[in-house]
């Protein structure tokens, strides 16, 4: 008997948990036609069918199970967050380190933090690119996009405002000492599976570094996380800038500078393991 054509049908499915008593289900039902070429070993085409077709299933159902608890996370929480990338939705850094640092903050207040946050950062990438600094009415004409940022951190309880932050002190004094290279550069790390956001790459006194500028606290862990995504090479160290509040005499707080980048990498891997073993992704 000579066989021409195959036919091969494949079924796969699961169940994804999405709540304590609450479970989501998808089977995928799918059939493969495909005519065997003079020669070919029909066994050898049969097999390579069934796993193409195994394969695209569960390659669809890992993504269906990704966008489901990535969504049921930010359903329930305000401070885990997500990028959309290849069709999945990566972790960002920020929320890998400090998903429950913020419990017990309302959200409308760490949201007027986050708008400040926002301001300040536009505020200094500017600056970076023109050596100016715009003043808030400016910075908003040029970046409308920051308009409900702005209307957040005037109109909310908390009273916050750009004036008490030291950003123009600190770049006065150590704008000499940067070579930036890049601004507010995308990450990711295909491996440990996370995204980011980097403020700045670039020298700083000479040397190669992930350069953050804070307004509140820091971790050194989230600098060498994004030191360690792909594509960025040649780090030498990991440099935050306090730019916010503080009580100095001189108005300004000196950088932070790190060069043990793998400790700071072992400490962010760590929690990138709790996360994973918490929430599943």
């Amino acid at each position: 008997m000579k066989i021409t054509k195959i036919e091969v049908g494949s079924e796969y499915g699961g169940v994804i948990a999405v709540g304590d008593y609450e479970n989501k289900k998808k089977k995928y039902f799918e059939t493969i036609y495909a005519d065997i070429a003079e020669g070919e070993d029909p066994k050898k085409c049969l097999k390579e069918l069934r796993d193409f077709l195994h394969n695209s299933q569960e390659g669809d159902f890992a993504l269906l199970w990704n966008k489901t608890k990535a969504e049921l996370l930010q359903k329930q929480t305000l401070d885990i967050k997500f990028r959309e990338h290849q069709s999945k939705k990566w972790p960002r850094v920020s929320s890998i380190i400090g998903w429950s640092v913020n419990w017990n903050m309302p959200e409308h207040e760490i949201a007027q933090y986050g708008a400040r946050g926002h301001l300040t950062h536009k505020m200094i990438e500017y600056y970076t690119q023109n050596e100016i600094w715009l003043e808030l009415k400016e910075l908003i004409e040029k970046f409308p996009e920051l308009r409900d940022d702005a209307a957040l951190m005037f109109r909310g309880n908390l009273g916050l405002t750009l004036e008490d932050l030291s950003y123009k002190e600190f770049f006065e004094k150590y704008w000499k000492d940067f070579e930036i290279e890049e601004t507010e550069k995308i990450i990711f790390n295909e491996e440990h599976f996370y995204t980011g956001q980097i403020d700045a790459i670039g020298k700083f006194q000479g040397k190669k570094s992930i350069i953050d500028w804070k307004t509140g606290g820091y971790e050194m862990k989230q600098l060498a996380a994004y030191a360690k995504a792909d594509g960025i090479e040649s780090i030498e160290q990991l440099v935050v800038c306090p730019v916010g509040k503080n009580d100095n005499k001189s108005g300004i707080k000196k950088p932070i500078i790190c060069d043990n980048i793998k400790a700071e990498f072992d400490k962010f891997l760590k929690d990138r393991r709790e996360f994973r073993e918490r929430f599943g992704i």
